[in-house]
């Protein structure tokens, strides 16, 4: 008598064998692994990214600050309280690592809130900016004709601490100035600046071509050089006339 045959269905289920276990688990743990590593690579892309893009609006607001003050430059002298000499419309004055670039110009940044409550809008104030150990630092006379030794505001450092991320030192700070008939020289005057009268011994610009002079003239045009260690030589170039 021939038996029928038996419905597969109704067979026992076969469970996995345990080098198939271990063979699944070593899969899902090397996916784990990749995937683990991958999101780590992006997290540190992201941070990256987010530094960078950090560095980069703190060189932006740094150097478009820059090129406004160089921009509104006017050929007036400054006036230091106190009856002290005057000083030239544009002065550099480098002192090895440090340096100091000193500008009389018209009107105010908008980055200088709390001169502007107190000052007419577009009455013309004297700009430095001081390179001190790696940190650029600008500060303003509200006037050319300042009264007070105390009318100049504190230093503010640029970038400031909540604006750097990584910036960087800036290494050195270079100035040269472009006249007619003579070209491009190193520092704020030019040749022909030695006929004109100069000031006491220790107002001098010790890189230049000249000594510092009683002079409201203004060059061509400018060039500032920043050295940066992160990002390089940064010059901005900025016609005057």
């Amino acid at each position: 008598m021939r038996r029928a045959p038996q419905d597969q269905s109704a067979r026992p289920d076969r469970g996995i064998s345990l080098i198939e276990l271990v063979l699944a688990m070593a899969i899902f743990a090397l996916v784990a692994v990749l995937g683990a590593q991958a999101l780590t690579g992006m997290l540190r892309m992201r941070d990256d990214l987010v530094i960078r893009s950090d560095q980069s609006a703190a060189l932006a607001e740094l150097t478009s600050l820059l090129r406004a003050d160089l921009a509104a430059l006017v050929p007036m002298l400054f006036y230091p309280p106190d009856r002290a000499a005057p000083r030239s419309a544009l002065l550099f004055e480098p002192a090895g690592p440090s340096a100091k670039l000193s500008l009389s110009r018209a009107g105010l940044s908008r980055f200088d809130s709390e001169a502007a409550a107190s000052t007419a809008s577009l009455q013309p104030i004297r700009v430095e900016w001081l390179l001190h150990q790696g940190q650029l630092s600008r500060r303003v006379w509200p006037s050319l004709f300042p009264a007070r030794a105390d009318a100049r505001s504190a230093p503010v450092p640029w970038p400031s601490a909540e604006r750097d991320r990584g910036f960087g030192p800036i290494e050195a700070l270079r100035l040269r100035s472009y006249w007619p008939q003579i070209g491009w020289v190193e520092g704020a005057h030019s040749r022909a600046s030695a006929n004109a009268t100069p000031t006491a011994a220790g107002d001098s610009d010790s890189t230049a071509v000249a000594s510092e002079v009683y002079s409201n003239s203004l060059p061509l045009a400018v060039e500032l050089t920043l050295v940066t260690r992160d990002h390089g030589e940064i010059s901005l170039v900025e016609s005057l006339k």
